[in-house]
């Protein structure tokens, strides 16, 4: 499994975007596995707290499955 750092900048429905550490800007689709409710993957968004997405890549998507969103402090 891959993973990214960086803020979550936008979200709709079950999709968000990441703005990602090295300045990339990631699209995320969160997997049914992932253990965030959508509600929270907002307010991290609102609070643009750090957060690491562990994902795989989606076959025939440009976005990622995401399978765990964790939040980590800034180093």
């Amino acid at each position: 499994m891959q993973t990214e750092t960086g803020t979550v900048t936008l979200v709709q429905e079950d999709r968000f975007r990441l703005a990602a550490d090295n300045g990339a800007q990631r699209l995320f689709i969160l997997s049914h596995r992932a253990r965030l409710r959508l509600d929270e993957l907002q307010g991290l968004a609102r609070s643009q707290r750090r957060v690491r997405v562990a994902y795989r890549d989606a076959e025939g998507l440009i976005a990622g499955a995401a399978e765990c969103v964790d939040v980590v402090e800034r180093s």
